[in-house]
């Protein structure tokens, strides 16, 4: 025992304490001689209390009680007792349904994450391309500029000309194709 403790010392009067405890508790009080009065104080105190028990005395004998009591409940039977039941607060249920609130926010979580997924589009791999397609003010023609895999390169195709690889032939046909 670091300090001095009467409750502790009571315990060990009491034989309370077990095992490690009621060890440190008796070397304490080999080497303290303010515990040791003290517990000696309470050992004797003990013994008196045990050398004179408490008189028990009833009013009544033990059958005019117990018919007392009998009649007291049978008096109070039929009465109805309401009991109130404390409301829980929105604090109190999140704290009572943790796990539940827990698990549903992240089911949640898990389809909102799963739908923006599946919303977005995908990628094939390299060499995929991504089509956009542009009506034009031109009538019968729409340009559609391909995105591959290097940023700076765009082809743009004007529907109702005859596809080439071949950039400036593009041009060429397609200010043929105005006159």
């Amino acid at each position: 025992m670091k300090q001095h403790n009467t409750e502790r010392l009571s315990a060990l009067a009491d034989g309370e304490l077990k095992g490690l405890s009621r060890w440190l508790a008796q070397r304490h009080v080999r080497h303290c001689p303010q515990c040791a009065a003290e517990l000696q104080r309470v050992e004797r105190v003990r013994q008196t209390l045990a050398a004179c028990p408490p008189i028990i005395e009833m009013s009544d004998s033990a059958d005019f009680f117990w018919s007392k009591v009998k009649r007291d409940i049978t008096t109070r039977e039929p009465q109805t007792v309401f009991i109130p039941v404390p409301r829980l607060s929105l604090a109190d249920w999140l704290l009572v349904h943790r796990g539940a609130l827990a698990t549903a926010t992240s089911g949640l979580m898990v389809a909102l994450l799963t739908g923006v997924m599946l919303q977005q589009p995908h990628s094939a791999g390299p060499g995929t391309v991504l089509v956009e397609r542009v009506d034009t003010v031109i009538p019968n023609t729409v340009a559609t500029p391909l995105k591959g895999a290097e940023s700076d390169v765009a082809v743009i195709w004007v529907s109702g000309l005859e596809w080439t690889a071949d950039l400036d032939e593009m041009k060429q046909r397609f200010e043929n194709s105005e006159t």
